[in-house]
């Protein structure tokens, strides 16, 4: 009889121990703020649609006047550049350049190696993470139907975008003339 109740015992505190520890991990897991991966959307098959890849560089949290955001869309017909001033959103330098079919299915495709459609779900919102350095936000779209959106920051380790980050940035910033991102960003402490 004494060693069934120590049987017992000993298998009801095991069991114990196994909730609190799986309890504690939900727990870290549910306010982590990671989310759930998303599903992944393959942008290499939408070189012949009217899908646009958008690149966002949010800069640094300062006075309205001097903040800057620098947008890069690319599309099957166009890249365009935007340079936008305070946290209104308004666009005070513009580029575009045409941009074919042929040129943006490598360009997804080269999107799709990156990572750039790798991602988890988050309601956390980006604005106000890595005050002092660059929020980057990564878009896709397909006839004005947002199929996911990603962010990370300069600052590391902060975000819901998965994919590699830099390299991402570099192909977009290729979609742009060396010379015109230079003059267009110039006057920004947005960092490309």
């Amino acid at each position: 009889m004494d060693l069934r109740s120590a049987l017992r015992t000993i298998i009801a505190t095991l069991v114990g121990i196994g909730l609190v520890v799986l309890i504690i991990i939900l727990l870290v897991k549910a306010f982590s703020g990671g989310g759930a991966p998303a599903n992944e959307v393959n942008v290499g098959k939408y070189g012949d649609t009217n899908a646009t890849a958008t690149l966002l560089i949010d800069g640094p949290t300062n006075l309205d006047q001097d903040h800057r955001q620098v947008r890069i869309s690319v599309s099957g017909t166009q890249n365009q550049i935007d340079i936008i001033s305070g946290y209104q959103g308004d666009i005070i330098k513009s580029q575009t350049y045409p941009n074919n079919s042929a040129a943006f299915t490598v360009f997804l495709q080269s999107l799709q190696l990156l990572g750039f459609s790798k991602g988890t779900r988050s309601t956390i919102d980006y604005r106000g993470y890595c005050p002092t350095g660059d929020r980057y936000l990564y878009s896709f779209s397909d006839d004005n139907s947002e199929l996911f959106s990603y962010w990370s920051t300069s600052c590391g380790g902060q975000g819901t975008f998965r994919g590699n980050p830099p390299a991402v940035r570099s192909l977009f910033e290729d979609q742009v003339p060396q010379r015109d991102l230079v003059t267009l960003t110039g006057n920004t402490d947005v960092t490309l």
